[in-house]
């Protein structure tokens, strides 16, 4: 049965097919069933939306029919965008090697012209290279060249670095002109040798630069003294065994030649003499011949090209966190990663060519370049993300970790922009204080503080300073006197000895000194004995806004220094110890806010800063009444209510003769891997974490000082957990006693009483006191402590095979020529780059949006827009301009997520009498009722209202309706009029309101600008940045600290030095990470046994061209093929149907004859039939 149907439907479809219309009737009928079927999925689907209409609109008003689906639902489409440079492309490193040759050449052209380097002077010698034989003299080389017969040294010497280059050094006398030399030929042994001048420095880091044990530079020297006052000021320890000296007053700077080694030693370590109040430096000069500076080669390096696949991972990252990305975008200078699946529908590689619209300013290697043009993808999403190579996500991550339409563009903010000079933080900028810090160009002169007739500066001088004690000079080894009240804040003067710099630190710490609340109506005041420093409030004299105008005192060799800070408000004293009770005067005389009312008070001091017997001081009660008279002055004193007899004992023997200092610890290091704020930290360390966090943010202390802090709280964590047993034992032998002598604890105000306390920590992490009999147990644990605590070592196998000793070698290498090396005083230290490009962003920005506290977007995804990318960049054209010019990382780059962030957070937009209008028209009338004038009242004036303030409303409107002509502020279409209680009160209508110029004025004056795009600020509490060096342990550390805590955005920073042994090792564990982590290929990717035949897209490029030329001319033979065949098989057919359709017709001229012919027989025959 079912085979005779077969063949009857087959004999059907023959029959139909063999049909002289058969065909026509085939595609007729697939044309019917197809468009059947059109018409029948648009009923299915006008049928499934009325069925579903609960979800597809339920965003939707169904009342006024607004659709709210755009604001609620993700804003995608979203694209990634990545840059990606592989270092080891045959043709980058053409290219790096020639814009390497091209700065040599630039450096090259002004290479005599200028020195850069600190303290940099030209000698009377040359530098010969290849070096000469050993065994050549003075006389053989004037024999080659007479030149140098006026030569009077020659002697070889050898760099510090690894490659031990070796040349020769020949010294002139001082009247010798160098300048002749440079145009001579020396051949020696038929070798070419270079002659260049020799040049003395102070910097040790000058490349190929040698230490010389002979010379010393003193710098510092004021440029009034000559050669024989100097010498006549200089101390007897300086002057003693210096063979010659050099004056070069210019420069401020003294060359001393001291042949012996001891006297070298001994001049280097001289620090107890000065110069107008100012202390020399003295280094030991390093020598060098080339004035190429080649730090900017830190950006054209391998490290920072190397390609260690982290791009293939962070696409797995995508493709298990972020499936919802739509496109990929890889920025690349041509490269093809030989992984990446190039056929794949959502990845396109993008060359440099294909974005920077300047063809002149490629090839670059610079970031900065390549960011500033990646919105000029075509094709690409509004809203994008981008991401370099080396990050990746760690957790789920969503579009709304980024931006919410509630919310806003998510800002993720680290660190602060670091500061435009050292002792300057960027909160002291146009504060309305000149801070002397500040007062330079890289600051803009304080933000304009210090310019103009009304500077507020703070009152302070320097005190006197009595030299009877030995090392009085100085209140804490490092801070001389001279360095207190400089408005600099100094870190080795941020001490309690000397009262926190006088107040340049801030005054966070000023509730560890002797305070005294400073009264109108008291003129004496006592201080109790030991006290060296102490602070006034001067706030209780002249308020909260009120300042000193000057300020003296009564010379006296107790002050130490005196400074008045009116920033703080507060008089800060610093006292020399051991002296008998003093009697000092004050006079203060300024003003009360911002009013004429003067204030002068004088007042007396009276202090004793020998220290008090720590017995004694237990053993008496003291207590401090205060009389007053007449109410107007008052005195002080002290009585003693009951005295004790001390018993005096005999000194131990081993406690007669000085001991030896102990060696100073230095600061170490905290573990890379270590993150204080994963840690669980005992409440008193997590308070001082949280205090020294905010700080940070408040900007009163540096990125520097924070990062001490921080070490300071990993060693009291230590310490508590009994991994430093060296330093607890110390500890536990010298409890910290907080009394009257110590500097650490809380001091009280003035009338009240204290005695000596012993502290210890419990097991909560709380300091208790203790007893007597308490004071030696053996489990106590201080975190109040002044040392570091020291890394614990590892048995790591490659620590024990001595891979670490050649890093060993160098930091003792490095630590010897630090001994030689005196640092200066203070001076702006360039981090890199990168922290130049951020001083630079952020001065354009403190013009353009005013000066505020900024800080770094984290090093993770950031999501861009493209509509606001092309508003920055037509905002600062020039800038942009070139940033895109450079080649290389410059320090006048605009930071691509630094500047879009804070143009983002910075742009404002007016507000417009319109919109205030639409606004204030709640029930979208076009005319305002008595409600929404209260309401608009309410915006323009100062609450509670009153009667006259609603009056001059009602005042504006009715005088513009009278001056204004009526086709102005006539309304189209007509609109319903309001009753007002006022009679006589015009209809304010939107055109009335909106023409109104004096309610314009009043708009303008009260609406301020608002934020153009709102935003969040978002911390780095999801952010795992690490910077992967050449450590191994370090490394293992970082990667295990994210493998415990995962976090979404993660970068993990090349920074290995891949010219050591190490490094090998240490992108083995990273490939071993990236694998734990992101084990299984993305759909991006190509399968392992494959891999791209094209590495260069100009390769790609023309194989395509070739492929869809043999496409073109393949499709047309085809179809030249199919019409020849179907030709063919309907030859038939296709005959019949030309012979039906061009069939011929009977000539028309013959019938025609013979038609016209029988007509005019039958006519004319009447009736005759022709035959």
């Amino acid at each position: 049965m079912p085979s005779n149907f077969q063949k009857a439907l087959q004999k059907q479809a023959y029959d139909i097919v063999s049909h002289r219309y058969g065909l026509l009737i085939v595609i007729g009928a697939i044309a019917l069933v197809t468009i059947s079927a059109f018409h029948f999925g648009e009923t299915v689907l006008e049928w499934s939306e009325e069925k579903y209409a609960a979800v597809f609109n339920s965003y939707s008003d169904n009342l006024a029919g607004k659709s709210f689906r755009e604001r609620l639902c993700l804003p995608v489409p979203i694209d990634v965008v990545y840059t990606w440079v592989n270092g080891s492309d045959p043709k980058l490193i053409n290219q790096l090697r020639k814009v390497k040759l091209d700065m040599e050449e630039e450096l090259n052209i002004t290479r005599e012209e200028k020195c850069t380097f600190t303290n940099c002077l030209k000698t009377n010698m040359v530098i010969l290279e290849p070096p000469l034989p050993k065994e050549m003299t003075l006389e053989e080389l004037s024999r080659i060249c007479s030149t140098f017969k006026h030569a009077q040294k020659l002697f070889p010497v050898t760099s510090n670095t690894e490659d031990k280059l070796n040349f020769s050094v020949v010294a002139f006398p001082d009247t010798f002109n160098m300048s002749t030399l440079q145009s001579e030929d020396l051949v020696v042994n038929e070798l070419n040798v270079t002659i260049r001048s020799g040049y003395i420095t102070t910097d040790w880091t000058v490349p190929n630069s040698i230490l010389m044990s002979d010379v010393i530079i003193m710098a510092g020297i004021p440029s009034k003294y000559s050669l024989e006052e100097l010498k006549d000021k200089l101390p007897n320890n300086v002057k003693n065994g210096v063979d010659k000296m050099e004056l070069h007053s210019e420069e401020g700077l003294v060359v001393m030649y001291v042949p012996q080694h001891d006297d070298f030693n001994r001049i280097l370590a001289a620090n107890n003499f000065s110069f107008d109040g100012k202390e020399p430096t003295l280094n030991a000069a390093n020598l060098f011949w080339d004035l190429r500076d080649f730090r900017r080669n830190e950006d054209v390096s391998a490290s920072r090209f190397e390609d260690n696949e982290e791009l293939r991972y962070s696409l797995r990252s995508i493709d298990r966190f972020a499936p919802w990305v739509r496109h990929i975008y890889i920025i690349t200078n041509g490269q093809i990663p030989y992984w990446l699946n190039m056929e794949h529908p959502r990845v396109t590689v993008v060359t440099h060519e294909d974005l920077f619209p300047n063809k002149t300013h490629l090839p670059t290697f610079s970031s900065p370049a390549i960011e500033a043009h990646v919105h000029r993808i075509p094709g690409l999403s509004k809203r994008f993300i981008y991401l370099n190579d080396d990050v990746m996500f760690g957790k789920e991550v969503w579009p709304d970790d980024f931006y919410t339409f509630s919310g806003g563009q998510k800002v993720y903010l680290t660190w602060p922009v670091p500061n435009c000079q050292d002792g300057c933080p960027t909160t002291w900028i146009k504060d309305g204080y000149c801070d002397k810090a500040c007062n330079n160009s890289e600051c803009e002169w304080d933000g304009g503080d210090c310019t103009g007739d009304h500077v507020n500066q703070a009152a302070h001088w320097q005190g006197g300073v009595w030299q009877g004690d030995a090392g009085a000079d100085y209140c804490y080894q490092g801070c001389p006197n001279s360095w207190l009240a400089d408005r600099y804040c100094d870190t080795t003067c941020n001490k309690l000895e000397c009262g926190f710099d006088t107040g340049d630190c801030g005054i966070d710490n000023y509730n560890q000194l002797y305070r005294v609340d400073l009264l109108p109506t008291l003129t004496n005041y006592t201080i109790p004995k030991g006290e060296t420093v102490i602070y006034f409030n001067l706030t209780t004299l002249v308020g909260l806004k009120g300042l000193i105008d000057h300020a003296s005192y009564n010379q006296s060799s107790v002050i130490r220094t005196a400074a008045v800070g009116n920033k703080f408000r507060v008089m800060t004293l610093v006292l020399h110890p051991n002296h008998n009770q003093t009697l000092v005067t004050f006079t203060l005389q300024g003003h009360k806010g911002n009013t004429n009312d003067t204030v002068k008070l004088t007042f007396n001091v009276t202090v004793e800063t020998h220290p008090v017997n720590k017995k004694a001081e237990v053993s008496v009660n003291e207590t401090l009444e205060i009389t007053k008279a007449n109410k107007t002055e008052g005195n002080i004193t002290q009585t003693k209510k009951e005295v004790k007899e001390i018993k005096l004992e005999d000194i131990p023997k081993d406690l007669w003769n000085p001991k030896a200092m102990a060696p100073v610890k230095q600061l170490s290091d905290l573990p890379p891997h270590v993150n204080l704020s994963a840690v669980e930290l005992p409440e008193p360390l997590a308070v001082e974490l949280n205090n020294s966090r905010q700080q940070l943010m408040d900007g009163e202390i540096t990125q520097k000082g924070f990062i001490i802090q921080q070490q300071f709280i990993w060693q009291k964590f230590q310490i508590l957990h009994g991994q430093n047993p060296e330093e607890k034992n110390d500890i536990q032998k010298n409890p910290v006693v907080l009394g009257s002598n110590s500097k650490m604890g809380q001091r009280r105000l003035l009338g009240l009483a204290r005695s000596s306390v012993v502290m210890e920590m419990d097991q909560n992490g709380y300091l208790i006191e203790l007893d007597d009999g308490n004071i030696e147990k053996e489990h106590l644990r201080n975190i109040i402590i002044n040392d570091r605590p020291f890394a614990s070592e590892s048995n790591l196998p490659w620590e024990k095979d001595g891979v670490f000793n050649k890093i060993h070698e160098e930091k003792e290498k490095l630590e010897r020529s630090q001994q030689f090396t005196i640092s200066p005083r203070r001076g702006r230290r360039l981090l890199d780059t990168f922290g130049d490009s951020l001083r630079h962003v952020n001065k354009l920005f403190n013009k353009a949006f005013g000066y505020s506290a900024r800080k770094v977007p984290g090093h993770m995804p950031h999501m861009m827009d493209k509509d606001i990318m092309n508003e920055l960049q037509d905002m600062f054209p020039e800038e942009w301009a070139v940033t895109s010019s450079h080649k290389i990382r410059s320090s006048d780059d605009m930071q691509f997520a630094f500047s879009y962030y804070y143009y983002l957070m910075g742009v404002t937009t007016n507000v417009t009498i319109a919109q205030v209008f639409d606004e204030m028209d709640t029930d979208k009338s076009r005319v305002l009722s008595d409600r929404e004038i209260r309401t608009l009242a309410t915006r323009l004036f100062d609450l509670p209202l009153n009667l006259p303030m609603l009056v001059k409303i009602e005042d504006m409107m009715r005088n513009c309706s009278t001056h204004l002509p009526e086709e102005v502020i006539r309304e189209y279409p007509p609109v319903p009029k309001e009753t007002y209680y006022e009679e006589g009160m015009p209809q304010v209508t939107r055109n009335l309101f909106t023409h109104c110029e004096p309610m314009i004025e009043l708009v303008h004056k009260n609406f301020k600008p608002v934020n153009k795009y709102s935003f969040t600020i978002m911390d780095d509490a999801e952010i795992a940045f690490k910077m992967i060096k050449s450590n191994i342990s370090t490394v293992v550390g970082q990667l295990d600290d994210i493998r415990k805590h995962p976090k979404k955005f993660i970068c993990l920073n090349d920074n290995i030095e891949h010219n050591k042994e190490d490094a090998q090792t240490v992108k083995a564990i990273l490939q071993d990470f990236y694998e734990a982590v992101f084990p299984i290929p993305s759909q991006f990717e190509l399968p392992r046994e494959y891999r791209n035949r094209f590495l260069h897209a100009d390769d790609l490029r023309e194989w395509r061209k070739y492929r869809d030329w043999l496409k073109f001319w393949t499709h047309l033979a085809l179809a030249v093929l199919v019409i020849f065949t179907v030709a063919s098989f309907f030859a038939d057919k296709i005959e019949a149907a030309q012979k039906r359709l061009f069939r011929r017709r009977p000539k028309s001229t013959s019938s025609s004859a013979e038609n016209e012919t029988s007509e005019t027989s039958s006519g004319s025959g009447g009736g005759v039939e022709t035959v």
